[in-house]
């Protein structure tokens, strides 16, 4: 079987940032871009060859990359124990031909709309696939192959391994991948052939979490990090043998101007953050004060009979469980045709910075981000290394260098071809810009 070049960023996720999409693109005659064939082999074009702007930072240099050969590796979900060795990467695909139409859905309302209308499956779907991709990126696939986890973790590993039959860390971290992608979305936390510590992560961030969509303004653009989609801001401490963190908020940027947040149901209104700080003393969040309104749901169901001694009345306490109980006491139920009004909430320029800021502060030695303005990134760095509140940063002085020279270069550049235009010379275009959905 020949090798395949698996990515962990999805393509459809990095067309949004390929700058093909972002060109002006000049036609002469007006009656030509409106041919139905031109257009699409416009797009065509800028499929097949879409470009990102990248930094390494393991080599140290700016530069331009394929999408179809950036974030990812040759044969990542290849399992050899198996008759079909790419049977993971075809489920992955079906996950994500779903996933990438959801997305699609929310990109193109976000531009004209200020919600958009999600049904139950689709958000299912999402949801599972938003797990996926934190789970298979790079690190995480290299933390299964070179076994670098704590010593407890790694005795747990070792035990299901046992349980599982399993010889290598790496064949589990397939069977988690492919007993995630198989099973319903509600169902996965009861999964017990996927290992204990993922299925808990799951129920975590995936069903006890609410979604919002945070849309960054005009003049505003998110990155895109190797190993930024699922970064979290939240608590990350050192507890007894092991790392304890809770998430607040899970960060997965699907374009410049969008970004996915599942926040901790502490930030619901109807919970607060205030009782949880005084009894653990937790830190606050940093992005406490951000919109956190939540989606608007609406149940198909008929609602079923409730006695009138009992309607309403849960005795529930519990942060994660009591919402359901609320919902059972009032005799609603779940349906995969149930509808979710998402607002699209408009952020500042100081939040998009901070998330930005929060994806660089987790940065590896062998990072590489993908940007679509290199003025905006020099920006980014330069409210970077302000930013005091993201903890011990990480040194970008180099890039914001690179980005100096890159931006006064074009500057010059500029200038010498207005300089070398003739005077009185003037030319009627007709000026297309073909947008990121394309």
């Amino acid at each position: 079987m020949e090798d395949q070049y698996h990515h962990y960023i999805p393509r459809f996720l990095l067309r949004n940032f390929a700058i093909n999409n972002y060109e002006r693109i000049f036609v002469s005659k007006e009656k030509l871009f409106k041919q139905k064939n031109q257009k699409q082999n416009f797009r065509n074009k800028n499929k097949a060859e879409a470009l990102l702007q990248i930094y390494d930072r393991k080599i140290g240099q700016l530069g331009i990359s394929l999408v179809a050969k950036t974030f990812g590796y040759l044969n990542m979900y290849k399992d050899l124990n198996h008759e079909d060795a790419m049977h993971v990467e075809d489920k992955l695909s079906k996950l994500e031909e779903k996933a990438s139409k959801v997305v699609r859905d929310i990109i193109k309302a976000s531009q004209v709309e200020s919600q958009i209308v999600l049904v139950r499956r689709d958000l299912s779907n999402l949801r599972k696939f938003l797990f996926v991709m934190n789970y298979r990126n790079r690190h995480r696939w290299a933390q299964f192959s070179n076994e670098s986890f704590d010593i407890l973790t790694l005795l747990m590993v070792k035990k299901f391994m046992r349980e599982q039959k399993l010889k290598k860390p790496q064949e589990l971290w397939l069977q988690n991948i492919r007993e995630i992608l198989e099973t319903p979305h509600e169902e996965i936390k009861d999964n017990l052939r996927i290992f204990t510590l993922d299925r808990e992560a799951y129920e975590l961030r995936m069903v006890d979490s609410f979604l919002v969509i945070w849309q960054a303004g005009e003049n505003d653009k998110f990155i895109i990090t190797c190993n930024g989609f699922g970064i979290f801001e939240g608590v990350n401490r050192l507890g007894i043998l092991v790392p304890f963190q809770i998430p607040y908020h899970s960060f997965y940027v699907i374009s410049p101007k969008l970004v996915l947040v599942l926040c901790h149901t502490l930030f619901r209104t109807e919970n607060g953050f205030e009782g949880i700080e005084k009894k653990f003393g937790f830190n606050r969040s940093i992005f406490e004060y951000v919109p956190h309104q939540p989606a608007t749901p609406n149940y198909v169901a008929t609602p079923k009979y409730v006695p009138p001694n009992k309607y309403g009345r849960s005795t529930d306490s519990n942060l994660y469980t009591a919402f359901d109980s609320y919902f059972q006491s009032i005799g609603l139920e779940r349906r995969e045709d149930d509808t979710f009004s998402f607002p699209f909430l408009k952020v500042t320029s100081a939040t998009v910075h901070l998330v930005n800021s929060i994806l660089l502060n987790e940065v590896k030695p062998d990072l590489v981000l993908t940007f679509l303005s290199p003025t905006y990134l020099y920006k980014t760095i330069i409210k970077y290394h302000k930013e005091k509140r993201v903890g011990r940063q990480r040194d970008f002085s180099s890039l914001k260098r690179m980005l100096f020279m890159v931006l006064n270069k074009t500057h010059e550049e500029n200038l010498n071809l207005r300089k070398n235009i003739p005077a009185g010379r003037t030319c009627n275009w007709n000026v297309r810009v073909i947008a990121s959905g394309s």
